[in-house]
């Protein structure tokens, strides 16, 4: 995935990091329960990284399962983010992705500055199968409408078909990365890299570096 910077010549778009909007959907449905450890491991890692970059991070956190669509942080100041810990992250239940992710978005758009990069992750190793207020059809419109504003989709997935499964919901094929659960806090190091390069790029590129995942299926 790489990007031709228009970059202005002035200095490389590389020393100056841009105000960022991160959106995570992270999935808490039972089947994360294998790798519960490293996922909070590997997101306690990732918010370490963002609060060390100078510009500002602002992060909307939705923790999803069956039970519960929780959006944890709304638009928060990353040194306002807590770690993850055993008894905040816990997995059960079913995959209601599509509300997930529609829930999400609709708050998100009201509170995304206008200066920010805008970034949404979607972390998840399963399917949809238990959504109830949204369509797939509807999830794909929103989400092709969000990039026209400007927003980048990721959908990092696990055990299922991730490829398909990014397509019906409308992200980019070169967003659509396959993990394997046993080393998910790898995968956030490798979300960390693209996201301090997403963040560095001009504005005029579109897209977000693909993480380099070497463990990708």
């Amino acid at each position: 995935m790489q990007e031709q910077s228009n970059e202005p010549s002035n200095g490389p778009s590389e020393s100056r990091p841009q105000p960022l909007y991160v959106t995570l959907i992270l999935d808490e449905t039972g089947s994360m329960q294998e790798c519960k450890g490293a996922a909070i491991a590997g997101f306690n890692q990732y918010v370490a990284t963002l609060r060390q970059e100078p510009a500002e991070t602002l992060v909307t956190l939705t923790l999803f399962n069956s039970r519960k669509t929780e959006v944890r942080y709304q638009a928060t100041p990353v040194a306002r983010v807590h770690e993850l810990d055993v008894e905040t992250y816990r997995p059960r239940d079913t995959t209601p992705l599509y509300d997930a992710i529609g829930r999400t978005l609709t708050a998100a758009r009201l509170q995304v500055p206008a200066e920010s990069r805008r970034l949404c992750v979607i972390l998840t190793d399963g399917e949809e199968n238990a959504s109830r207020n949204y369509t797939r059809a509807q999830i794909f419109d929103m989400i092709k409408a969000y990039e026209d504003e400007g927003w980048t989709f990721i959908y990092l997935g696990a055990d299922h078909d991730v490829w398909a499964a990014g397509e019906e919901l409308g992200v980019a094929e070169h967003n659509r990365i396959t993990f394997l659960k046993e080393n998910v806090d790898h995968t956030f190091e490798c979300l960390s890299q693209a996201t301090a390069q997403y963040r560095r790029r001009d504005k005029s590129a579109n897209g977000a570096s693909e993480p380099d995942d070497s463990r990708r299926q």
